[in-house]
């Protein structure tokens, strides 16, 4: 069952995204990828531009708030977007390494009882299932914009008042704003949204299951630990002490396993939870905006999820984990380590109670990465929907 795992293969959908948009630990830096890397990056350069543009030099001056708080949202999923490539190519070959234990872990559960294969396998799928999530918010979003300009642009040739319609409109620099509706002016604009939504898509997809994957391996891992505590006090006290010496290794790989990944990832998690604040109540006023005028913002209210998803995820995933550190160390206190007649041997049970105190876990740098996190981030945002609707009203008071 566990015969052929592998990284690459089992987690075939965030691998394979990471290698369309050229971010895959394993791809060389040469002149090819660096040609690659300058075209994607020139696409998500460009729609910054033009969104800053908009905001600064007509949603602001003209006082449309919705359009702004649209298109701020979009800037910050552009920076998003490339500071998760910064790291990923930052960290490539620490990357690499932590995948490389993951798949040393695999090559080792091939000798595995049946009972211990199963719970590799187990949570092993659960990281697929962090992907597939991607996959559904992150292309299912990405889709959604073309598919509504194609729907609107298709019914309005139906109704014989066919005009373009933009995937994304905004306000445009210079000559380009007169001319956007012209065909070949159109076309342009419309494949460079295209092609930002899927390297946008890709990025999401590859990047953010890596760290639940992470942090789903290793609660894996405890559980199997957790198991064959109960198991290793045996007559033959030499034997006690080797089994409680393999456990000890086993954890301290562990240990750093996910104190690598917290090291790793803790900057753009703390830049993530203060951009999720920002993003969430400027997608919510948009939604808000359009319930006003009795229109369903499909796209951003699959937005809002895919955002609060975000954040969400690596909080949760960090409660699991956090949770069956717990669990690893209740297993370990009832194993009636205390009935060994050898004091050795309850020194080192001693001494792995003592550690195991500490829990495994991700961080920002200033914040840990759990479920209060998030409630705290979220009660954040409400603070600033509240703040932009009280703007927004005193403004058309005004």
């Amino acid at each position: 069952m566990t015969k052929d795992m592998n990284f690459e293969e089992v987690f075939v959908l965030s691998t394979m995204a990471l290698r369309l948009n050229r971010s895959h630990y394993s791809i060389a830096r040469d002149t090819k990828w660096m040609i690659q890397f300058f075209l994607i990056l020139s696409s998500s350069f460009t729609s910054l531009i033009f969104l800053l543009y908009s905001i600064l030099f007509n949603d602001i001056k003209t006082g449309k708030i919705a359009d702004a708080s649209k298109n701020l949202a979009m800037v910050i999923i552009s920076l998003t977007v490339t500071m998760k490539y910064v790291v990923l190519l930052y960290h490539q070959g620490s990357i690499s390494e932590l995948i490389s234990t993951i798949n040393v872990d695999y090559d080792l559960a091939k000798d595995f009882p049946e009972e211990e294969k199963l719970i590799v396998l187990k949570y092993a799928k659960k990281g697929v299932t962090v992907s597939k999530f991607w996959i559904v918010f992150a292309f299912g979003t990405s889709a959604i914009f073309p598919t509504k300009a194609f729907g609107l642009m298709s019914y309005n040739y139906w109704k014989g008042e066919f005009a373009l319609v933009p995937m994304f409109d905004v306000t445009y620099p210079g000559q380009i704003e007169p001319h956007k509706n012209e065909l070949w002016v159109f076309l342009m604009l419309f494949v460079l949204c295209l092609i930002f939504g899927a390297y946008a898509a890709t990025m999401y997809v590859g990047f953010d299951p890596l760290v639940p994957i992470f942090m789903l391996h290793t609660c894996g891992q405890l559980e199997l630990l957790s198991q064959r505590i109960s198991k290793a006090f045996v007559e033959d006290v030499n034997e006690t002490r080797q089994n409680l010496i393999i456990i000890i290794l086993k954890l301290q790989i562990l240990y750093n396993l996910m104190r690598r990944v917290k090291n790793y990832f803790h900057i753009f998690y703390e830049y993530n939870m203060k951009a999720t604040t920002f993003i969430l109540p400027l997608i919510m006023f948009q939604i808000l905006e359009d319930f006003r005028h009795s229109r369903l913002n499909v796209e951003f209210l699959s937005f809002f999820a895919g955002c609060t998803l975000h954040f969400y995820m690596p909080c949760y995933y960090s409660d699991v984990l956090m949770e069956k550190c717990d669990k690893f160390r209740q297993a370990l206190y009832s194993s009636g380590w205390e009935k060994q007649p050898d004091k050795q041997v309850r020194q080192i049970v001693l001494f792995m109670l003592t550690r195991a105190k500490i829990p495994m876990g991700i961080s920002t740098v200033f914040y840990s990465i759990n479920l209060n996190t998030f409630a705290e981030m979220c009660r954040q945002s409400y603070g600033i929907l509240s703040l932009i609707n009280a703007a927004c009203v005193e403004h058309k008071n005004n």
